[in-house]
């Protein structure tokens, strides 16, 4: 490097940080707002939630619609979900309120990064229907399953990108529930994919768990098996069957592995390849 180049980058280098500064102060600052809401919203003093909820998405529709906010972590947010694709195209915000111990509402922004640090914004609006048991469904972001979602994939085939997400469902006092679902971009808005869970020649829209709430089950991506797996659930007594607040775990476990465009099911994977 010449001389003069390295006393270019020596003279510029600080402009170029100073510049940034006050960008990068204002999302700290946004931070900071949602953070002190968020931190009301699940505090027991609460009064007012509604008007609270109110003050949130305000607040979250402005900051998240801030440019560049694609770029900026909101890694203070801890009482909520935050998720990223690994292609940084979509990120995605979900909480939840207890209305009390039978009823939950979930809220949920959906990210989509474009060019020039640019992103848009859609709002996951809960139609609060039940889920049990719904394989196969319609769902928007305008009419969304409400859940929290805690792991999205990549996997591409052919020239489609899909962009799957592991979300949780509280459900109510008795039992929980958990799916994994596929969304893609189309002109850069997110929907739901359907028909791309197959099970020999049956093919459903998602893959839906529910399982008593006093256990717990893992549904995640394991990287050593490239597979998503989960418990194979079972009724506790015979006399169960297909009541499922009294589903758990037998100790073997099942897959989704993605083959040829769509996720296949395997059963029985061998846990000794699972963590």
């Amino acid at each position: 490097m010449t001389r003069l180049a390295t006393l270019i980058l020596v003279l510029f280098c600080p402009l170029a940080t100073m510049a940034q500064e006050p960008e990068y102060l204002e999302f700290v600052k946004a931070e900071t707002r949602l953070q002190t809401l968020l931190d009301q919203l699940y505090s027991d003093s609460l009064s007012d939630m509604e008007a609270l909820l109110d003050t949130i998405h305000l607040e979250m529709e402005e900051s998240l619609g801030m440019h560049g906010s694609m770029d900026f972590p909101w890694s203070r947010l801890d009482k909520i979900g935050i998720i990223t694709s690994d292609d940084k195209k979509i990120r995605i915000f979900t909480w939840h309120v207890a209305d009390d111990a039978d009823h939950y509402r979930y809220f949920g922004y959906i990210q989509v990064g474009m060019k020039k640090g640019k992103s848009r914004l859609y709002e996951l609006k809960d139609n609060g229907k039940p889920q049990r048991g719904l394989m196969k469904l319609d769902q928007s972001v305008e009419d969304w399953c409400g859940k929290l979602y805690y792991q999205v994939l990549n996997n591409k085939y052919k020239r489609n990108t899909y962009y799957t997400v592991l979300g949780m469902d509280f459900n109510n006092s008795r039992s929980t529930i958990k799916s994994v679902e596929v969304m893609a971009l189309q002109r850069n808005n997110p929907h739901f994919v359907k028909s791309l869970f197959a099970k020999n020649r049956d093919f459903v829209d998602r893959l839906v768990l529910e399982y008593s709430s006093t256990v717990a089950i893992s549904v995640r991506y394991d990287r050593r098996t490239d597979m998503i797996t989960y418990d194979h659930l079972v009724p506790m007594h015979p006399i169960y069957e297909n009541n499922f607040e009294f589903y758990g775990p037998d100790g073997s476990f099942d897959g989704l592995e993605f083959t040829g465009g769509v996720w296949n099911f395997r059963d029985d994977i061998d846990a000794r390849n699972i963590d």
